[in-house]
């Protein structure tokens, strides 16, 4: 288990800036995002799964997932809502573990606005911290979010 004098920050790649559009109102989006049988569905990049995933959305309140990736690891992602402005605005912070070591921290903000019947997301995802073993996780991280976005993007249309 990696103890938090062990973790690092990642300073090549600590945030990742992200916008899109999807035809689909605003509360639909919102709602992909805080409804736990929806948020599985789509959370994740291509080949994952998520067999689990349990949230309580209101501030300080839990996140807990547990996603499978293609070849068969088990990664335990949890986390805390930080703030909840709905249908317009989601903090929150998660944690992955993965064979028992907690090695990456990353605070998330998705800003929601509505245009023409279609929500623009805009979503920062900014790493806290993270072990040598997440250094691979954290350069793939803006393919993995468009890769969760393109299945939201299936799942708003199905």
């Amino acid at each position: 288990m990696v103890n938090d004098n062990e973790r690092v920050i990642n300073r090549a790649k600590q945030e990742v800036l992200i916008t899109r559009i999807f035809e689909a109102p605003i509360d639909l989006v919102f709602s992909m995002w805080t409804n736990p049988e929806y948020l599985a569905r789509w959370w994740g990049p291509k080949n994952n799964t998520n067999p689990a995933c349990e949230m309580d959305v209101r501030p300080g309140r839990a996140i807990k997932i547990i996603m499978q990736t293609g070849d068969g690891q088990v990664i335990h992602v949890t986390g805390l809502f930080n703030e909840i402005n709905a249908p317009y605005r989601l903090v929150f912070t998660t944690t992955k573990d993965q064979n028992g070591n907690a090695g990456l921290e990353v605070l998330h903000t998705v800003t929601l606005t509505e245009e023409k019947k279609k929500t623009k997301l805009v979503m920062n995802v900014a790493i806290i911290k993270t072990s040598p073993e997440f250094i691979t996780s954290c350069q793939g991280m803006e393919l993995g979010w468009n890769q969760s976005f393109d299945r939201l993007a299936e799942q708003l249309h199905s």
